[in-house]
């Protein structure tokens, strides 16, 4: 889908959650919700909390043909900082493969942050 902003071309591959239902809180005090994903929104989920790096092939797959369809020439991939630090990132991990699959040049420290900034989880979105 194509996605309006501060950029020349923007796209992203689907929407994250098909559908949630908030289910009240558990008995702990936190909210519980009844979710469901789509299928791209499922095995990012996979990969980035359940450290499924098994979702890492089919995600590039689906990545790199979205990338060729809309930009038919990608010189390299540069992937964003994480806002969470793991002992493996998902994200740079999934980058590197787009970028093989891609057969482009792969550039894991061009972009640094200067300053934390939160996870995009805790962000609250704006839907028009």
């Amino acid at each position: 889908m194509k996605i309006e902003g501060n950029w020349v071309d923007g796209m992203v591959l689907d929407w994250h959650i098909a559908n949630s239902e908030y289910l009240g809180l558990n008995q702990f005090g936190h909210s519980k919700f009844n979710t469901q994903r789509t299928q791209v929104g499922e095995a990012i989920y996979q990969l980035k909390y359940k450290s499924d790096f098994t979702q890492i092939d089919s995600l590039a797959v689906t990545m790199v043909n979205a990338i060729k369809e809309r930009f038919p020439t990608i010189p390299l991939v540069v992937p964003m900082p994480p806002s969470k630090l793991r002992s493996t990132q998902p994200l740079i991990t999934l980058a590197g493969k787009v970028a093989e699959l891609l057969n482009v040049p792969f550039f894991q420290n061009i972009l640094l942050k200067n300053e934390d900034t939160p996870q995009i989880s805790s962000v609250p979105l704006k839907i028009e």
